[in-house]
């Protein structure tokens, strides 16, 4: 059971991602705080790795688990750029480039930084490390805490 709370807390970006592309479509006037978002989500996927750790023997199976969907987004995304050379335009191929969304501003940010062009792939890249370290810092403080 606790395997599919993990799992389940892994589809929360997806969520969020819609809400802010909701919010986006109807007030086209106004911007989001792209990087606040970002950072308040990092902050938050720090809080569940804290909270959820435990779930399982170790942390870092933990980690795995809670980030098994950004992982798989991140091989469609990978999938739809590099191998299709488009992505797809149903509502599974909307969804994959949704999941990252509240990361895309730091991540691109990063990318622009290093210099590596914009290519959604690579920003994506870097929000599944974002998420899966920051989900094991949350991690590693719970185990600093109890020891």
């Amino acid at each position: 059971m606790k395997k599919v709370i993990l799992f389940l807390l892994g589809l929360t970006p997806l969520v969020l991602g819609f809400l802010m592309n909701s919010w986006m479509m109807k007030n086209q006037n106004s911007v989001l705080p792209f990087k606040l978002i970002g950072i308040i989500f990092l902050l938050f996927w720090v809080m569940v790795g804290f909270m959820t750790c435990k779930f399982e023997r170790t942390p870092l199976k933990s980690a795995i688990i809670a980030n098994l969907p950004a992982f798989s987004m991140l091989l469609f995304i990978l999938f739809q750029e590099i191998i299709l050379g488009r992505y797809w335009i149903s509502m599974f191929g909307i969804a994959t480039q949704f999941y990252y969304l509240a990361l895309v501003n730091i991540s691109s940010s990063i990318v622009g930084f290093l210099g590596f062009g914009i290519y959604f792939s690579v920003i994506s890249l870097i929000s599944f490390l974002f998420m899966f370290g920051s989900y094991y810092l949350g991690s590693y403080f719970k185990n600093r805490k109890n020891t």
